[in-house]
């Protein structure tokens, strides 16, 4: 009876390990059809008790396969994340302050990197969860600054998103005026920091 026991419990693990290799091919397939990827985008800020903290996000999110991305955000404080498979750079506005980073070295700190690329290696770092139109992508590794990313799909296009981070606080992206599998100009993922701005560059550290 113990070894029916064990052989039911490591038949039970195996099909779920095999469930989530699955989930995460689903979301590997949808995002495979997904060359590029452009939309303005609404946001808003809820707490961990889903109390509205800011409401007036506005921005706009380029993707374009393989590893190219651009997160602007225009409204309330200007943000801007561009990412270029190898060069990821970070320019807060109000700050005047822009971070230059090493993408391979810090592309494991973010999900959205998994939103243009296949790295195997990059993949096995996070778990997927859901299918066929919603899936909720979470870091292995508990000190991720992103605790949660939750993607959902209308056709072959992103609908919405949203972003947890390890405060507690997610940022709701709703898109609109979305262009699905468009040219990009690709000047969109590169990033020449503006004059008299304080510029940290951590490629080399």
């Amino acid at each position: 009876m113990k070894k029916i026991v064990v052989g039911f419990g490591l038949l039970m693990l195996s099909a779920v390990a095999q469930a989530a290799q699955t989930q995460a091919e689903q979301l590997k397939y949808k995002l495979a059809g997904l060359n590029s990827f452009q939309a303005s985008f609404q946001q808003q800020v809820v707490d961990a008790q889903n109390k509205v903290v800011q409401a007036d996000g506005e921005g706009v999110l380029t993707l374009q396969q393989p590893a190219n991305f651009r997160f602007e955000v225009l409204t309330p404080s200007p943000n801007l994340l561009v990412g270029d498979g190898k060069t990821l750079w970070h320019y807060d506005q109000e700050l005047e302050q822009v971070n230059i980073y090493n993408a391979n070295k810090e592309v494991g700190l973010t999900p959205f990197a998994l939103l243009t690329s296949t790295d195997a290696a990059l993949w096995a770092q996070y778990d997927v969860t859901g299918e066929r139109d919603h899936f909720v992508i979470t870091p292995k590794d508990k000190n991720n600054a992103v605790q949660a990313l939750t993607l959902v799909f209308s056709g072959i296009g992103l609908a919405k998103m949203e972003v947890k981070n390890s405060e507690g606080q997610t940022s709701q992206f709703e898109f609109i005026t979305s262009q699905n599998n468009v040219a990009i100009d690709p000047t969109l993922f590169k990033f020449t920091p503006p004059a008299n701005v304080e510029v940290d560059d951590q490629r080399n550290k």
